[in-house]
């Protein structure tokens, strides 16, 4: 949009006995001399010729086109002689001045009262013009410009506002523009609501770029902290390296000491791949913070040394898939213990106990069920302990029929050409700073093993390797096929084996003498396990017709039984090699401890035989309604009663008692449109009663007993050990114009999104409310009390005008009778300005943010905040 001045200079009168008529269009072919090329000329009026002086007059809507070089007003005056074109407004009947005139070139466009330019040396003179430069716009009494298409502006007011009468404005004696680069300013001061304000400065630089990044100064925000002082944030300067790589290097400084660098780097190319990377230096000098630890809420703070270095190191790294081609990805996120923790943006950053790393190369090969995958992780946690796989190496085969894989004939259906095989290896090398206590959890001393725990430097590379746990995983899947049996039921059995090779194998001897028992360590240990089962499915419909003329003209319900069986031995026994029992003390009857043969970070397979039946049923209640209408071919609906109401359980025939499994069941459902309602249940099939007493003051301990609960004459089937009921809502326009739609869920902070910022704000919607109600209840064991958590959160929007705008969550404990999360946002548009304000009531991270800022980015440092949160809250 395109401004007016203000100032009206001289303007010409529009002929009196010019009547209205078809507008004249007239094409002059570029003579031999100055003219480069065709000028065309254009007017509604009339267009009028002073051959002598060589002169054309165009009046009323009058359109000049020559080459890049286009011009609109209501008046043009073309002089062939001097090279000139001249444009003013015209005075209508009524007095009133029309047709301002319009230019536009490779620079820009301008709109101003009078323009005068010479198309020859490019050269002009404009009076009270407006014109626009990027994001910007420049407001000046008289401006010229010269042939290299800058522009240089007297008594000036540059904004970013799109008004006539700008709300804001950098008042300047003068300006000059450089288009598609910068601005620049002598001595300026800002004008708000045409009030002078003492901010400023003695110069003005205003990057204005179009189509391309630029390097720049990155202006710090200011502010005060109680643990730093004042301080000043994110200073720097941006680097634009080229059109693919940019770096930005920022700086905190506070008051009472310490400071922050932080270098980021972003970089793209398109159609191949994106990333970012990024590295943070945090000196925190906690001795002159001056933290009142009886008031403080960052207990952190409190056990920092007095001064505390950090680093953090971020990597970020997305290729874009081709096919036939690996894929290589980063992320990389790793540095001191604390460093997040001090320098935490959101309540999901300062809570996360670990942080993880991972750098990764995969690829399929084309025409081939194989894939291979190399991958380097590295984890730690805010207490210092690390873990890193040196490598990590994959490589795997998608099920492949074996009748493909060992003839080329043509399938002929027959039941063995079902059967497929599958496989994936997997090689890590497993290294920690730490290394951990054996378990041993019989008062033994051991003699050989890793009886307490120890810490290893990084620098120490050969006690890192030698503390290192090498493993192969071999994993293979075989699928049998699914067959059908009497017509209506699904057979599908199936075969799974898997076997891991290790750097490592322990032997234990009991010593008598010592009464300790000492590890014998050998080079290389083998584990296995394997098991097999089959499931029997089927779908079962039932429906329901009521007629065509019924509101509900028919209820149909699906039913969905499904029984498997799975087979495990026993490899606990020791003649499997992954357990050993060592004979200590006198009585081998009541003292015969187990040890793990392999490593401790071996998978080793769990003891006890497994022969379970396991079993489960799913319904689906729909329904047909007819829409209503009064009509005889009014249309028809089908909606979902129930999405899914189930049961499961097994039993193990191999179990010496419990044999039944807990009994699970779940219930999925849509009411009304717009309510979802889940609830998910658990029933103890056995009885429960008091345990033996070992001494007299013991407490009462219930245990479960091997009888069964269930009693028909009492209705009695199971006992009810917990539920959960959840019911979410979305009451909000979108959802009742959709049927469709889900609910969502509370907001959920998201790494660097900070809570009290500003986000983008959609003012069309004119409200929203979620609602989501949590209900667990955990029924007591014997003497003890049943209890029942309930909580309340909710969130939504609500424009109170087409400029306010307040969101909100909160979420509500029952049971504590508290408020567990709440925040609070408000926004007022103010055109070409915007405010918020956000404000947390409860928790570590309670406070408040009041920004108000100009929203075009070419002026994001026009800020001015205050806020207080986390150890800044006073």
């Amino acid at each position: 949009m395109q401004a007016r001045g203000q100032a009206v200079p001289k303007a010409a009168v529009l002929p009196q006995d010019t009547a209205l008529a078809a507008q004249d269009t007239v094409t002059i072919a570029a003579p031999k001399g100055d003219i480069e090329t065709t000028i065309k000329y254009s007017a509604r009026d009339s267009i009028q010729f002073e051959v002598d002086r060589k002169v054309v007059h165009l009046f009323g809507d009058a359109k000049i086109t020559y080459g890049p070089t286009k011009l609109e007003a209501a008046y043009i005056e073309i002089d062939y002689e001097k090279n000139t074109l001249t444009a003013t407004t015209l005075i209508d009947s009524t007095g009133k001045e029309v047709g301002v005139p319009l230019f536009s070139d490779a620079a820009g466009t301008y709109a101003a009262k009078r323009i005068a330019y010479n198309y020859k040396t490019r050269k002009g003179r404009i009076a009270e013009v407006v014109t626009q430069q990027g994001e910007g716009y420049i407001h000046a009494e008289i401006v010229k410009k010269n042939a290299q298409n800058e522009i240089f502006g007297l008594h000036s007011k540059y904004t970013t506002c799109n008004l006539e009468h700008p709300h804001f404005y950098i008042s300047a004696g003068r300006i000059k523009a450089i288009p598609n680069d910068k601005v620049m300013s002598g001595p300026f001061n800002l004008v708000f609501a045409d009030i002078p304000t003492p901010l400023g400065f003695l110069f003005g630089l205003f990057p204005t770029p179009r189509n391309s990044r630029s390097s720049g100064v990155i202006v710090p925000s200011f502010g005060e902290s109680r643990a730093e002082g004042f301080y000043l944030r994110n200073g720097g300067y941006y680097f634009a390296w080229n059109d693919y790589i940019g770096t930005r290097l920022t700086g905190d400084i506070f008051s009472l000491g310490g400071y922050n660098i932080t270098l980021d780097n972003t970089y793209r190319n398109r159609y191949a791949y994106s990333g970012s990377f990024n590295i943070q230096h945090r000196y925190f000098k906690g001795d002159e913070a001056g933290i009142d630890n009886s008031r403080s809420t960052n207990n952190l703070l409190n056990r920092l040394p007095p001064s505390t270095r950090t680093f953090w190191i971020s990597w970020a790294h997305s290729p874009v898939q081709k096919p036939g081609r690996g894929r290589f990805s980063a992320n990389v996120n790793a540095g001191s213990s604390i460093h997040q923790r001090l320098n935490y943006n959101n309540t999901g950053q300062y809570l996360s106990p670990t942080f993880n790393s991972n750098i990764t190369y995969q690829k399929n090969i084309q025409n081939t069920p194989f894939s291979y995958t190399a991958k380097l992780s590295q984890g730690q946690s805010t207490s210092g302990v690390m873990n890193f796989v040196l490598p990590d190496l994959n490589f795997s085969m998608t099920q492949t029929s074996l009748f493909d894989i060992f003839t080329n004939n043509v399938p002929t259906g027959r039941w063995y050409e079902n059967f497929a095989i599958g496989y994936n290896l997997t090689m890590r090398n497993e290294v920690s700073n730490v290394i951990s206590a054996s378990r041993n959890n019989f008062g033994i001393p051991i003699i050989g093993g890793r009886a307490a725990a120890d810490t290893i430097s990084l620098n120490d590379f050969s006690r890192l390797w030698k503390n290192g746990r090498r493993s192969a995983d071999h994993n293979f899947s075989f699928n049998l096929g699914s067959y059908k049996l009497f017509r209506y039921f699904n057979l599908s059995p199936a075969v799974n084996y898997r076997e891991t090779w290790l750097d490592e194998k322990y032997t234990f001897r009991f010593n008598a003498d010592s009464n300790a028992v000492a590890v014998d360590t050998t080079n290389f240990g083998r584990v296995y396990e394997y098991s097999a089962g089959a499931s029997l499915n089927t779908t079962i419909y039932g429906t329901v017709n009521f007629g065509a003329n019924k509101k509900v003209q028919a209820i149909r319900h699906l039913i969905r039984p499904s029984i498997s069986y799975s087979y495990r031995p026993d490899f606990g026994n020791e003649r499997y090699g992954f357990y050993q029992q060592v004979l200590a003390g006198v009585d081998p009857a009541t003292n015969l401890p187990v040890f793990r043969t392999l490593p401790r970070l071996a998978s080793v397979p769990g003891t006890g035989l497994q022969s379970a039946l396991s079993f489960s049923l799913q319904n689906n209640l729909e329904a047909k309604i007819r829409a209503n209408s009064d009509s005889a071919g009014a249309k028809t609906e089908k909606i979902s009663l129930i999405d899914n109401l189930g049961i499961s359980s097994s039993y193990n025939f191999a179990a010496d008692s419990l044999k039944l499994s807990p009994i699970s069941m779940n219930l999925n459902t849509r009411l009304f449109k717009f309510l979802n309602v889940t609830l998910t249940s658990t029933f103890d099939p056995y009885k429960v009663a008091l345990a033996p007493k070992e001494s007299p003051n013991q407490p009462d301990q219930f245990v479960r007993v091997d009888q069964y609960v269930f009693d028909i004459s009492k209705l009695r089937l199971a006992r009810l050990t917990n539920a959960n009921l959840n019911l979410s809502a979305s009451l909000n326009p979108e959802s009742w114009r959709s049927t469709t739609s889900v609910p969502t869920n509370l907001p959920i902070l998201t790494p660097d999104m900070d809570p009290l910022q500003p986000r983008y704000v959609d003012f069309k919607i004119p409200w929203t409310l979620n609602l989501d109600f949590t209900m667990y209840y955990t029924k007591g064991i014997g003497r003890a009390e049943n209890r029942i958590d309930k909580t309340l959160g909710f969130d939504g929007s609500l424009n109170l005008t087409d400029k306010w705008k307040i969101t909100y969550f909160a979420s509500y404990d029952f049971t504590r009778h508290n408020i567990a999360s709440a925040n609070i946002q408000i926004y007022r548009d103010l055109h070409c300005w915007e405010m918020s304000i956000g404000w947390i009531p409860v928790g570590f991270q309670r406070g408040y943010n009041v920004t108000i800022n100009a929203r075009s980015s070419l002026l994001q440092d026009l800020r001015l905040t205050r806020n207080r949160r986390g150890f800044n809250y006073r």
